[in-house]
């Protein structure tokens, strides 16, 4: 199921196509799907093509806003359902229904490309599907993970998100290893592609400092990210200090954990930082650490952001796309989920030699250069998109 053609050649030279996004959320807010269906929406303004997004708002209240390619000023639309609630994770957007069909009506997208896991996302398609049948156009899925931690909730939303994925025209995934992986695409792998996701590098490459910084963590504070434990090694760890960057519901419990724990003065919960501070820490920083401990972690965007400034990488080996990104001994360090001794060693390794850590930091912006840029994504999408919709013309 591995996307069979490379970034090789313009894609500039496929046609024009018109594209409807159906997303959760969209920048400000945070997180590695939001990042990811920005950059993929301006990447095809950037390169001419047609493009409107529908997503939940974080707010209540529908609006209508402008997107636009930051290199072309190619704007298109972005639509923000009005949120009335959060359940599960899930926002309550009453008016997504009539939002979505809105938008297939009048933009008359070639291709609409749904984001999930999104259940009221996908049980909008599946109702629109029921009322007007043959006046869709083709559906494609990007399928970014399972739903591992909400199992009466996984199971509630299953029949929505697989109807949608039985409609599929083509299904993408950001790795290998999820699509080889996961229980719920293996009755669809003949469709299933990988296409992995991708930065703009030059974003990060801020002039690096000293690297004798702290070890940083980026992302929510949520159970399976596995804090604990890494604050449990780094107090193992003399003269090894860490910076906790972002915010989420274990964020009171870990700080009671720190202050009681030895060494934990030499640990600092910093909070939500913006993009421009979050380059300033890494551009100083020892290396990131990401010690996820279960398949929640399907990428781990952050590792390429890291990568990309030049910071090796301490990540757990996971049956998911973020354990792919680091080599082993080459970019970084990848341990054995949720163990201990084997975390606190890589931290003492990149502690004690500096000329290493600089040069797994080296090694990790080229294999972003090489494999993993925003630009590649897009190229590669943009292929898929024209294969989909050549087999869909002759279905």
């Amino acid at each position: 199921v591995t996307l069979g053609f490379t970034c090789a050649g313009a894609s500039a030279r496929l046609p024009l196509m018109r594209i409807l996004h159906l997303g959760k959320y969209y920048a400000p807010a945070r997180g590695g799907m939001e990042t990811v269906l920005r950059l993929i929406c301006e990447g095809l303004l950037d390169r001419g093509h047609d493009v409107g997004a529908v997503v939940a708002a974080q707010f209540w209240g529908d609006r209508r806003e402008v997107l636009c390619g930051p290199a072309s000023g190619r704007c298109g639309t972005l639509v923000r359902a009005g949120r009335l609630a959060v359940i599960n994770s899930q926002p309550v957007t009453p008016n997504l229904p009539a939002l979505v069909r809105r938008e297939v009506r009048h933009f008359r997208p070639d291709l609409v490309h749904l984001h999930l896991p999104n259940p009221l996302a996908a049980a909008t398609w599946l109702t629109l599907s029921a009322w007007l049948g043959g006046d869709l156009p083709p559906l494609v899925v990007w399928y970014h993970a399972d739903i591992t931690r909400q199992r009466l909730g996984s199971r509630i939303v299953a029949p929505a998100v697989t109807g949608c994925l039985a409609q599929a025209h083509g299904i993408t995934v950001s790795s290998q290893t999820l699509a080889d992986g996961s229980e719920v695409l293996q009755r669809w792998r003949e469709k299933v592609v990988a296409i992995p996701f991708g930065i703009e590098p030059d974003r990060w490459a801020e002039s690096p400092g000293s690297g004798d910084g702290p070890f940083l963590f980026v992302g929510r504070l949520v159970h399976y990210k596995g804090l604990p434990l890494l604050c449990a090694a780094i107090a193992e760890v003399p003269g090894a200090r860490l910076d906790i960057i972002g915010d989420g519901p274990l964020r009171a419990e870990l700080a009671d954990l720190i202050a009681a724990q030895r060494g934990g003065d030499r640990i600092r919960i910093v909070g939500e930082v913006d993009d421009l501070r979050l380059r300033e820490l890494m551009a100083g920083a020892r290396a990131l650490v990401l010690p996820s401990l279960d398949r929640s972690e399907t990428f781990g965007l952050v590792q390429l952001e890291a990568m990309a400034a030049g910071l090796p990488v301490i990540a757990s080996r996971l049956p998911t796309g973020a354990g792919e990104i680091v080599e082993d001994g080459v970019s970084g360090r990848l341990v054995p989920v949720g163990e201990l001794a084997p975390l606190r060693a890589a931290l003492a390794e990149l502690l004690d030699d500096s000329q290493l850590a600089r040069r797994w930091g080296q090694a990790g912006r080229v294999r972003v250069q090489e494999h993993y840029t925003a630009a590649q994504m897009v190229t590669r999408l943009l292929r898929w998109y024209h294969e989909v919709l050549a087999r869909s013309d002759h279905a």
